[in-house]
């Protein structure tokens, strides 16, 4: 029986590769047996595309091997069964290009086919595409999650072309340059350089309006008329993270705006390692200039606060610091009438008289450093953080708490080694101050008040505790850095919560225990100097 002649083949078959394997099926499909099946000969089993044929009843004739290993069906169960109870429906248009199409174990694959038809039989090639379209649709997802990203984060990005500045990093090591930020410290026109061949490929809408960019018709080209001068080390320092091979570098900044005014911004530049070698980098911008501002305001309250403590305090303090003035001002009256009677005798004795002017100007030497000490801790300055000698900071407020001391006959003992923080001596000394007072005035009625101070690192961290002979504490700790609570029936409850506030603005803590052998024990602990410093 002769088989009949393909009909020539769909417009979705025409590319020159399908032609040919479209023809070679139509060859294929002869001969046939007596029931009209193609006998498969090499040619059709080579084919690499599924090729399926069946008749007008829908029944199928030639199912090749390419059919069996993509579908699943054996070329037996193939032949004779219906193309729509294997596969599933037949499309009408027969210019589709990509169906669905059932496999034996229920999957449902993409298939890019193509048909031809004629005398009665329809012959279908397909190619699987699942995944290529499942890659091609995740690919598709993923770059509207990044464009929806891009443009409706509240940071500006940036999206810039980098492939210039490695350009220029390779002529610099070709040139014998080793070291490139010691380059660059040394050269820091380069740094400009870089940033006007740091080409802007596309930036969101929030870049426009934080940089106050009226279109991206505006936009620059380079990112260089956006940092200012004093920010270039920023930039230097972002581009040595990103060829010392770090992942990201962030850093707080000043950039410009477009209208030349500027602004604090949080700077940060991630590196992957694949769009980095291809010269990709994705900048992004945050606005800082309010929360600078809402920090500058919340330290100066604190400073306030603070002072308006140390007032208070000096109030509380008024009798003995009246005291300690009116001890050397009586010294110097005393010796002031008695130089005058041995300067007043018939042979003065100028040798005495000179001893009594020296106590003089002793006592009003040490006058003025109490009032000096008064009007340092009464005074409202802003906070100056410098290195500061903790031995020095506890031999200062003790020497301030003298009289008070000695009027409570409070003993102390004092155990620092030699070390130093960063901070502000004047506000150090007032925690100091606040924690001591309050060891001393926590000792039992006719009981002799003992402190223990010590200061010793641990790390790189500096310990400082004030420990008491009292009763302990009989509240939960942290109770008592809560603003307004306090323990004595006259007390404000400020002290130990702007101690609080002092320690943590220096970047510290504190924290009050019971004592192992009785009493309170408050400790403070503080960063040593240059320990914690940011590069």
């Amino acid at each position: 029986m002769r088989a009949p002649r393909p009909a020539a083949p769909s417009a979705c078959c025409r590319s020159p590769s399908r032609r040919r394997i479209w023809s070679a099926a139509s060859r294929a499909s002869c001969p046939r047996d007596r029931r009209g099946m193609i006998v498969a000969p090499g040619l059709f089993e080579l084919i690499r595309d599924s090729v399926v044929a069946w008749d007008d009843q829908g029944v199928i004739r030639a199912w090749n091997p390419a059919a069996v290993a993509l579908y699943g069906w054996t070329t037996e169960q193939a032949i004779g069964a219906r193309v729509e109870g294997l596969l599933g429906p037949v499309p009408s248009d027969r210019d589709a290009a990509v169906i669905e199409r059932r496999t034996a174990d229920g999957r449902l694959l993409l298939i890019e086919a193509s048909w031809s038809t004629g005398s009665g039989e329809t012959l279908e090639i397909g190619r699987d595409v699942t995944a290529q379209r499942t890659v091609e649709d995740r690919l598709k997802r993923s770059e509207l999650r990044y464009s929806s990203l891009f443009q409706a984060m509240a940071a500006a990005f940036w999206e810039l072309d980098f492939a210039p500045v490695g350009e220029l990093l390779r002529e610099l090591r070709a040139q014998g340059v080793a070291d490139i930020p010691r380059h660059f410290r040394a050269h820091p026109e380069l740094i400009r350089e870089m940033m006007r061949r740091t080409r802007v490929v596309d930036v969101n809408d929030t870049t426009l309006t934080m940089f106050r960019i009226g279109d991206r018709d505006q936009l620059a080209p380079s990112v260089e008329p956006y940092w200012p001068e004093a920010s270039s080390g920023v930039y230097a320092a972002s581009v040595g993270a990103a060829i010392g091979h770090r992942s990201h570098y962030m850093a707080e900044t000043r950039l410009r705006r477009q209208d030349g005014t500027e602004f604090d911004a949080l700077f940060t530049a991630a590196f992957p390692h694949e769009g980095l070698a291809q010269g990709a980098l994705l900048v992004g911008v945050i606005d800082i200039s309010e929360r600078l501002s809402a920090q500058a305001d919340l330290r100066r309250v604190r400073d306030e606060f603070a002072h308006a403590a140390r007032v208070s305090m000096l109030g509380e303090m008024a009798a003995s610091i009246a005291h300690e003035v009116n001890q050397p001002l009586a010294a110097i009256s005393t010796n002031a009438a008695a130089s005058l009677r041995w300067l007043a005798r018939d042979e003065p004795d100028l040798q005495r008289a000179l001893d009594l002017t020296s106590r003089i100007g002793a006592d009003a030497q040490r006058a003025a450093d109490v009032i000096a000490r008064v009007r340092g801790m009464a005074s409202k300055q802003r906070a100056a953080h410098d290195a500061v000698a903790v031995r020095a900071v506890i031999d200062e407020t003790l020497l301030f708490l003298r009289d008070e001391l000695q009027r409570r006959e409070a003993k102390v003992d004092v155990v620092a080694g030699a070390l130093t923080v960063h901070g502000d001596r004047t506000q150090l000394q007032q925690v100091l101050v606040n924690l001591i007072m309050n060891a001393v005035q926590a000792a039992a009625p006719g009981r002799r008040p003992r402190v223990w101070i010590t200061a010793t690192r641990d790390q790189d961290d500096v310990e400082i505790t004030v420990a008491d002979n009292g009763p302990g504490l009989t509240v939960e700790p942290d109770s008592l850095f809560t603003s307004f609570y306090s323990t004595k029936p006259d007390g404000m409850g400020l002290g130990l919560p702007i101690c609080r506030s002092i320690v943590e603005s220096h970047g510290g803590r504190i924290h009050a225990s019971n004592g192992a052998t009785g009493g309170a024990v408050f400790m403070i602990r503080l960063p040593v100097e240059g320990a914690h410093t940011k590069v």
